[in-house]
This record gives structure tokens, sequence and C-alpha cells, in this order.
């Protein structure tokens, strides 16, 4: 691993160069990350599907009510769901071919502090509807500060951090920045989300010819194109996390640094 040669540029970037820069991450890592959403969304849908079976009539009539608890459950599963996705950009920014038994100890490592930290916080926050968004707004990063950086739970040293420490110095100075971006994200992911299911539901009435059959639109195209949504926005959240390191905290200098440090150390060895 070389610090100072990184798999994607280290420089500042605007949100739209992130949202072509994720397209070109995708395009370039698309079968492995494809497996990394695979591994967390098809449980997640499985999950959701077993627990929202037999809601949808034959007549659609309760299709309101069953889009909103899907809606619910993809919102408490995400943070779990696309962490695959989030580890093995970790590994790729650094590695030519990441661990799959890496990806696997680094989730289930961080895996206490997702359910404490990500996934309690969500269950917490269904009740007050207004402050669901809390979570994107308030962290929007804390996922990838878990997953890739592992804090403890507890400042150890005088000189370390916490992960909320981390969390709150990190994204403390920049709350107006995130709200845009947060804004932006969700007008972009619900033009994405209505034009994938549109696309998906289309092929499959060519296919089947099977016309304004409810169930599967909601059952199996919608959980489809949605997952296909989060896991691109997934790509969106860790470049986004990597440019708000590099405004805020310098960090492609760190990067420099300790690539130096690492070499030094071996001339010295």
């Amino acid at each position: 691993m070389q610090l100072d040669k990184t798999r994607i540029a280290i420089r500042e970037r605007s949100f739209l160069d992130i949202l072509d820069l994720a397209l070109s991450v995708l395009r370039q890592h698309a079968g492995p990350l494809a497996l990394a959403l695979l591994a967390g969304a098809v449980p997640a849908a499985l999950l959701n599907h077993w627990l929202l079976q037999g809601l949808l009539t034959e007549s659609g009539s309760e299709v309101v009510w069953y889009l909103f608890l899907m809606a619910l459950l993809v919102y408490l599963e995400m943070p779990l769901a696309t962490a695959p996705v989030t580890l093995y950009l970790g590994q790729a920014l650094f590695v030519e071919r990441p661990s799959a038994a890496r990806l696997i100890r680094d989730f289930v490592t961080s895996l206490p502090q997702m359910v404490l930290y990500q996934l309690a916080p969500r269950v917490l926050f269904i009740p007050l509807f207004i402050t669901l968004p809390v979570p994107f707004l308030g962290w929007p990063y804390l996922g990838e500060i878990i997953l890739l950086e592992r804090n403890p739970w507890r400042k150890r040293l005088p000189a370390g951090t916490s992960t909320l420490s981390r969390s709150g110095n990190m994204h403390g100075r920049n709350r107006g920045e995130l709200l845009t971006r947060w804004m932006g994200s969700v007008m972009l992911g619900t033009l994405l989300l209505f034009v994938f299911w549109r696309s998906l539901w289309f092929l499959a009435e060519v296919l089947t010819g099977q016309l304004d059959d409810v169930t599967p639109q909601c059952t199996v195209w919608l959980p489809a194109a949605l997952w296909l949504v989060l896991g691109y926005f997934a790509i969106v959240r860790f470049l986004s996390y990597l440019d708000l390191r590099i405004r805020t905290e310098g960090w492609e200098i760190e990067l420099l640094l300790r690539a130096e440090a690492v070499r030094l150390g071996r001339q010295i060895s």
C-alpha cells in the first residue's frame, strides 16, 4: 500500500464533480461494487419482502401503506446494507485488489458501533416523523467514520479521539454545505428512482406481456430501483467524505507525510 499513490486523485471537488466521478468509479469497479451492494441489499430486500408479504391486495388498495412501510424499513437498513460498498471503496482507494476477508473482518469489527450510532438513532427518530432527516443532516458521514477510521467508543489516550468526538469535529463547521448537498442528493435521487423504476417496470411489461400488475411493480421493481439508487449514492457519499476531509483537514498532505514517514522508516531499518 502506497499512501501517496491513490487509485482516485485526492483533490477538492464540487458536488457536481463528485456526482460525475461516482459514475467513473462505478464504471471502473462495476463487478466488485455490484457484489458488495448485493451482499448488503439482497438480505435487506428479502427481509422486507418477508415482513410485508400479503400486505398488497390484487386491487392494489394498500399500495400507499406498503410503500410507506418499505421506505421506513429501507431507512433503517441503509447504513448496514451499503456498508460493504463503503468498505470496498476504502480498500480500492489504496490497493489494486481489495481483500474480501479483510472487508468481512472490518464489517464485523465495526458492526457494534454501526448498530449503536446508525441503527438505534433511526429507530428512535421513527415516532418523530419530522426529525427523520436528522441523521443525514447532522452526521451524514458518521458511517464512513465508523467503517473506515474505526475510532474507539471512548477516547483512550490524551491525543486520541472517540467516534462521536471525531464526528462532531468533522461535521460541526460544515452544516450549510452539508445541507445543500443533502437537498441536491434528495432531488437527484428521487429523479433517478423514478427513472430506474419506470424503466424496469416497462422492460418487465414488454418481456412478460403483463400490464398494470401492481404487485411486481411494488415488490420487485421498486426495491430493485431503490437499492440501485442507494448503491450509487453510497459511492457519492464516500467521495463526499473524502472531499470533506481534504477541505477541512488537508488530508492529501497528511497522506504525503505518512507515506514519506513509511519510506524513511524502511530506509533506517
